[in-house]
């Protein structure tokens, strides 16, 4: 039992230090003619994607600000590559620093 304690405590600790985003921090919604089993299925796929993109990226992250916008990017790239809804900010520049957002409007494919 304390083994197991140790390694979750371990694994906590590790994930807590890192800079890998667990998912994407944007709304995307399916495409017109796309049910929600292609939804789940091009969601699960482009995480996978942007996840292996960004584990495999040479430049490190700074910041889990900084990795949470690069998944962000490479997911709404991916999910609108297979036809879906994505955000689409008035200013398209990505500022983290903003303390407001801007209104979001939706891009149709």
């Amino acid at each position: 039992m304390l083994q197991i304690l140790t390694t979750l405590i371990s694994v906590f600790l590790l994930n807590a230090c890192s800079t890998m985003p667990s998912g994407p921090s944007v709304l995307v919604l399916p495409g017109t003619d796309k049910n929600f089993e292609q939804f789940r299925n091009d969601d699960l796929r482009c995480r996978q994607l942007v996840h292996a993109d960004i584990a495999a990226s040479e430049q490190d992250l700074d910041s889990k600000e900084e990795g949470q916008q690069s998944y962000d990017i490479g997911y709404i790239q991916c999910m609108y590559s297979k036809g879906h809804q994505v955000p689409a900010p008035e200013e398209l520049m990505y500022d983290i620093r903003q303390e407001g957002h801007p209104p979001v409007k939706m891009l149709k494919p």
